[in-house]
């Protein structure tokens, strides 16, 4: 009997003092979150600007799925049409709508609030206006790309994008003290692919190539770059693009 009594105060024991460990490493994982939220505010915006980069960087995906599908149904390059759903009444013709059920069938869809700098949804622009250098074909007209653009991103998430698509910014111009470098502005070329003009991204001085203005060398950040985000100086907002269709 007083075996028993004796392996029970053994078992309360060692009971209690799993209880205390416990306690004390809530104590520390609650410490530790404190501290963080006290001191790493950047760090969760950091994380939060990258989760949403990533949300951002998959509508383009799902497009270049439509596109691709259009254009083995038939639809040449040069005739597909971006109208959102309110201009489905301007499109030549429904198979070449991206957006409409009878084309493209792709989900039209503004830009998350929490990605823009005015916290208030963007607006996608989509149009072939510029040449990415090493994307295709290099050559201004014949080589442009299908591009879709969200102007007007905030300034955590442009940074987090070019982190995370290694963006090389040496001998670029940068915006400010970020990694961003600013677009440099060219000749325009007239836009060679039927797109609805009230969603092509255009700004005055719009280049033929779009890469980043030099600042002591040959600036190549966006070379081979399918994805990258820019500074606009002219518009003083910063620039997503993704190439939807190399050409």
């Amino acid at each position: 009997m007083g075996h028993q009594t004796k392996n029970r105060k053994s078992e309360s024991g060692n009971v209690l003092f799993l209880i205390l460990i416990a306690v004390a490493l809530f104590a520390a994982l609650s410490y530790a979150v404190t501290q963080s939220t006290r001191s790493g505010g950047g760090s969760a915006d950091r994380e939060q600007a990258i989760l949403s980069g990533a949300s951002m960087t998959q509508y383009p995906a799902a497009l270049r799925t439509s596109l691709i599908r259009m254009i083995l149904s038939g639809t040449a390059a040069t005739e597909l049409e971006f109208n959102p759903p309110s201009g489905f009444g301007a499109l030549t013709t429904t198979a070449q709508g991206v957006f409409h059920p009878t084309g493209g069938g792709a989900v039209y869809q503004r830009g998350q609030a929490d990605l823009m700098a005015g916290n208030a949804q963007g607006t996608w622009h989509f149009n072939a206006e510029f040449v990415v250098p090493d994307i295709g074909v290099s050559t201004a007209v014949t080589g442009n790309d299908i591009i879709a653009f969200l102007p007007n991103v905030s300034q955590t998430v442009c940074e987090s994008v070019n982190s995370e698509f290694a963006i090389d910014t040496t001998d670029c111009a940068l915006q400010g003290s970020t990694a961003v470098p600013t677009l440099l502005s060219a000749s325009a070329t007239a836009d060679v692919i039927s797109v609805d003009m009230e969603n092509g991204y255009a700004f005055p001085g719009a280049p033929e190539t779009l890469e980043g203005n030099d600042s002591g060398g040959t600036c190549a950040a966006f070379a081979g770059q399918p994805s990258g985000c820019f500074y606009d100086g002219t518009n003083n907002q910063f620039v997503f693009y993704s190439v939807l269709l190399e050409r």
